[in-house]
């Protein structure tokens, strides 16, 4: 249920339309997804493996639409994807998205935007809802944290019972973050820009942490995930530069919403214990 707030002119509203962006997957877009998280590329290159998946995160280019004006302390909260066809390289689609919800939660205000990407002949490749809160209700010089162990994102979760999946880790340097971001300056990426929404540092980007478990994901479920895997996301701490992170997962067999699909379990923690963010994935059956 959405949740009244005082918006002003050009803030978003529960229902308004976004205008219909293009979004085309070139070169240059996959050499940065590849280099900007130092994933290994040859069986890309070797043409064994499709565009992965998360590329399209960069379809979701709506910030500048959903957003308040007040900015301050903006975060991602979760990311919910539905994937129906690969990508291809080259190809051109249209995402399309409405605001679908704005709510309450704790001192945050959280924006809601459905998202479906399409291809030139209509066809849905991909459906997502991205949730993204601000601090609304005052000014704040500098976004204060809660301490990670005393919030529901610290390692209170049980890990479900299951068969652990190959693991990664990553030292996310802010060199990566600008290279992800094709060059690009923004709070990801600069830290004189984050400092203006009241981050003490470069905030390692959302779509990174994501990506790296949608590769997680894509790497246990194969060509299955390209066609009909599912993914919610909740991010639960920030990742800074220079945080060295690990990307577990596990898998728990059929899911509990539809048998006819394996499940998976993931998340990403920093060497302290401090949880990044916790995942729930899922793909149709093949065996």
């Amino acid at each position: 249920m959405a949740t009244e707030t005082s918006a002003r002119a050009g803030d978003p509203t529960v229902g308004k339309g976004l205008p219909d962006l293009e979004f085309v997957v070139t070169d240059a877009m996959i050499d940065d997804h590849f280099d900007g998280l130092a994933l290994d590329r040859s069986a890309f290159d070797r043409g064994a493996v499709p565009v992965p998946a998360m590329v399209a995160g960069g379809a979701d280019n709506y910030h500048q639409y959903s957003r308040f004006q007040q900015e301050r302390g903006h975060l991602w909260m979760r990311q919910e994807w539905e994937l129906l066809e690969p990508l291809a390289r080259g190809e051109r689609y249209l995402a399309h998205a409405r605001i679908e919800d704005i709510y309450r939660r704790r001192d945050r205000t959280v924006v809601n935007t459905a998202m479906t990407l399409a291809d030139a002949n209509g066809r849905e490749v991909l459906r997502s809802k991205h949730h993204q809160s601000f601090l609304l209700d005052a000014p704040v010089d500098a976004v204060e944290f809660r301490d990670p162990a005393k919030k529901e994102g610290a390692r209170k979760f049980d890990v479900p019972a299951g068969t652990p999946i190959e693991s990664f880790d990553r030292a996310v340097t802010l060199e990566m973050c600008g290279k992800y971001f094709h060059g690009s300056r923004s709070y990801h990426t600069d830290l004189s820009a984050s400092q203006e929404l009241g981050f003490r540092d470069v905030v390692v980007g959302g779509r990174m942490t994501m990506s790296y478990v949608g590769h997680l994901v894509e790497q246990h479920f194969g060509d299955a995930w390209q066609h009909g895997g599912r993914l919610d996301i909740k991010f639960t701490n920030p990742t800074w530069p220079d945080d060295h992170i690990t990307v577990r997962g596990v898998a728990t067999g059929p899911s509990a919403d539809d048998p006819a699909r394996d499940a998976v379990f993931a998340w990403i923690e920093k060497d302290d214990g401090t949880i990044v963010l916790i995942a729930n994935a899922s793909a149709p059956r093949t065996r």
